[in-house]
Parts: C-alpha cells; structure tokens; sequence
C-alpha cells in the first residue's frame, strides 16, 4: 500500500465533552460520566456541515489554529523549521555520503534556500505581530532578490548608513536622444550614432550617496557576495 498525507479544513471551538452531550455531539448512546464532563475537547464543525466532538489531545496534534494570517504563518514556519531539521540531519548522516556529487549538491542548495525562506517568514511575522521591525539579516541571494524586484539595498556594517545600492532599470535609448545625454563624451556620442543608432543598457547596479547625490557603478566584492547582514533600505 502507498502512503498518503491528508490535508482537511474545519471549523472548531473548545467544548467539554459534557456540553458536547448537551447538544447531542457525542457518539449515539455515549453518555459521559460525571468525571468525564470536563473532559476538555472541542466542537468540530466539517465540510458538508457534518458536526462531532473530538478530545482535546488527538484533535491538537492533528490541527493547528489557522484563522488569521499569522496564525497561516506560524503554521508554514514551524512546518519548514521541521524539514530543515529532518534535511540537516540526513545531510549529516552516512547516507548522504552514498549519494552522487550532483544529488549531494542540489540538497546543499536546498538547505540554504529553506534557510533564507525561514529567515524571511520569521522577519515577516515578526512584522505582523509587533507592527515593527523589517527586513534586515538576509543573505546575498536574498539581497540579489530585492534588487531585481526594484528594492533598494545596503550591508548594515557599512560605514554611513547614506549609501544604498539600487539596480538601473534596462533601457533603450534611441538616437534622438544620444545628443543630450550628459553621461556621453562627444566621441562616444559619435562612434554609437556612426554604428548602430542606439544604445541597450542592460543589468547595471549603481552605489548612491544620499548625502552627496553621488552615484558610482557597483559591483560586489567577495565579502559582500558571502555576508548575511545585507537589509532592505526604506
């Protein structure tokens, strides 16, 4: 036989198996005894409108408060914690050794990905829950992320918090327009319009100083590329 993962959306309320017996939740012809009415449990609404009382424990392991965001995000969380633990463990083990360079690699990959997702889902519920905080901590990966979604970036160990990296948008300048840019010496101007006509700007990041309106091109170093303090600028 396969084996399977069942996944079951409800409706619940925290009921003691006294008051399920009052409004007829209980099994026909089950009747708690004295020491079984504050038995604690919950009053389990389905799918289809089918109604039942469960106890409290069996009903707990099995499902996980989900009727706000965060609670649908504490639930996500706790869920990948679990699986990075489980991935880390098998990646230390013997059997992992027995697996071809290019599995180890795609599972090494896999590890750090979820790390980075934990990392922003607790940044976000943090968020959620305290209305502060933000995105701060993140990884290169992550920081690449953000500036190729149109983010500003920073390290957090940077001296002077004005400067930030950003990411120029690709743009295609046409030949009318090559005579006024002031970023062109008159020879450049030149040789593009006796070639091709136009220019294709593509992946350029720039450094900007937001206390001198100065912006230098940016490429990282190798310190920045392995760093886990780069942040969001807002």
């Amino acid at each position: 036989m396969k084996k399977y993962i069942g996944t079951k959306q409800i409706e619940a309320e925290p009921m003691t198996m006294g008051e399920a017996y009052e409004k007829n939740l209980l099994q026909a012809g089950r009747v708690p005894n004295e020491s079984e009415k504050t038995k604690a449990g919950y009053h389990v609404k389905y799918g289809g409108g089918y109604e039942n009382w469960s106890p409290a424990e069996p009903f707990e392991k099995a499902y996980k408060v989900a009727d706000t965001p965060l609670d649908r995000m504490t639930i996500e969380e706790n869920e990948l914690d679990d699986r990075m633990q489980k991935l880390y463990a098998f990646i230390r083990g013997d059997k992992f050794k027995e697996l071809d360079s290019t599995t180890r690699a795609m599972l090494a990959v896999q590890y750090s990905d979820m790390s980075a997702y934990l990392n922003v889902l607790r940044l976000r519920s943090t968020k959620m829950e305290s209305k502060d905080g933000g995105c701060s901590g993140i990884s290169f990966g992550s920081a690449i992320a953000l500036l190729k979604s149109g983010f500003a970036i920073r390290r957090s160990g940077w001296n002077g918090k004005n400067l930030f990296v950003i990411k120029q948008v690709p743009a295609h300048i046409e030949s009318d327009i090559i005579p006024k840019m002031q970023s062109l010496p008159q020879s450049a101007k030149d040789l593009i319009l006796n070639d091709k006509g136009f220019i294709d700007y593509t992946n350029q990041c720039l450094i900007y100083n937001s206390n001198t309106g100065r912006a230098d091109s940016w490429v990282p170093s190798i310190s920045d590329v392995f760093a886990d303090d780069w942040e969001l600028v807002e």
